[in-house]
C-alpha cells in the first residue's frame, strides 16, 4: 500500500501480526552498537598495501568487521572483512591489509563497519591515508615523554592544526589548536607531567586529515 494508491474515502489496510510475533528483528538492525574505537590507524607499505589496525572495547557481542574504502569520501565500498571472536569489556586489537596496488588516487579514505550478533551496526570515524610522497613524515619526540612532546610536520599551506591527547579509555584529556605555516613546522605540547603515566594516542588533524600516533608518558 502506498499513499498514492488510496482513493477518497478508502481505508488503509491494517496489518495483523500472528500471536507471538515481535518487531525485534528490524529494531535491532537499526540499533547502534555500543562500541568504543580507542584507535584506528592506517600505514601505507610501498604504495601496494595499507596496514589497517584498530583497538576497540565493546559491551555487546560482535559478529564481524567490514572494511570500507573510498577515494572521494562520498561513495564507500566494502573491500574486506574480519571475523574473529571479540571478548566483552576489554581492549582488543585487530588488523587488516588492504591491497591498493590498483588504486590510482593519492588519498584514500577508510571507515570500519562493526556488525553485532543481533544486527546492530556502528561506523568508525573516517581515516585518511595518503600514499607515500617525498614529504617529511610527522614525527613525535621524545617518546616516551615526561614533561613535553614536540610534533614535527609538513603542510602544503598555511592553516590550523588540532592536536588531541587521548587516554587508554578513549577520553580526550588535552586538545590544542595551533596555526601552522606552509612548509615544515614544530608544535609542542607542554606540562604533560599533569597526566598519569601510561599509553596515550596523539591525534593530529590538518585540513580534515587525521593521523594517530602512540605516545607513552612516563613518570
Amino acid at each position: 500500500y502506498t499513499a498514492g494508491d488510496a482513493s477518497p474515502g478508502a481505508r488503509c489496510p491494517v496489518s495483523r501480526k500472528a500471536p507471538g510475533h515481535t518487531d525485534r528483528a528490524w529494531r535491532f538492525s537499526s540499533a547502534v552498537l555500543p562500541v568504543q574505537f580507542l584507535q584506528f590507524t592506517g600505514v601505507p607499505q610501498n604504495n601496494s598495501t595499507v596496514h589497517l589496525a584498530w583497538l576497540i572495547i565493546t559491551e555487546k557481542e560482535i559478529a564481524h568487521f567490514e572494511i570500507e574504502r573510498s577515494t572521494n569520501n562520498t561513495a564507500y565500498s566494502k573491500v574486506g572483512e574480519v571475523s574473529k571472536r571479540v571478548a566483552l569489556n576489554i581492549n582488543q586489537g585487530f588488523s587488516y591489509n588492504d591491497d591498493i596496488s590498483t588504486v590510482l588516487s593519492e588519498v584514500i579514505y577508510y571507515r570500519l563497519k562493526v556488525v553485532g550478533k543481533l544486527g546492530e551496526i556502528k561506523y568508525s570515524n573516517i581515516l585518511v591515508v595518503r600514499k607515500s610522497t617525498n614529504k617529511q613524515p610527522i614525527t613525535v619526540m621524545p617518546n616516551p615523554a615526561r614533561d613535553y612532546v614536540s610534533v614535527r610536520l609538513y603542510s602544503d599551506k598555511e592553516t590550523d592544526a588540532t592536536i588531541r591527547l587521548i587516554d587508554a579509555s578513549g577520553r580526550i584529556v588535552l586538545q590544542q589548536k595551533q596555526k601552522i605555516v606552509k612548509g615544515n613546522n614544530t608544535l609542542q605540547l607542554n606540562e604533560l607531567y599533569k597526566f598519569s603515566g601510561g599509553n596515550y594516542m596523539l591525534q593530529i588533524t590538518i585540513n580534515n586529515e587525521t593521523t594517530t600516533h602512540k605516545l607513552v608518558l612516563s613518570k
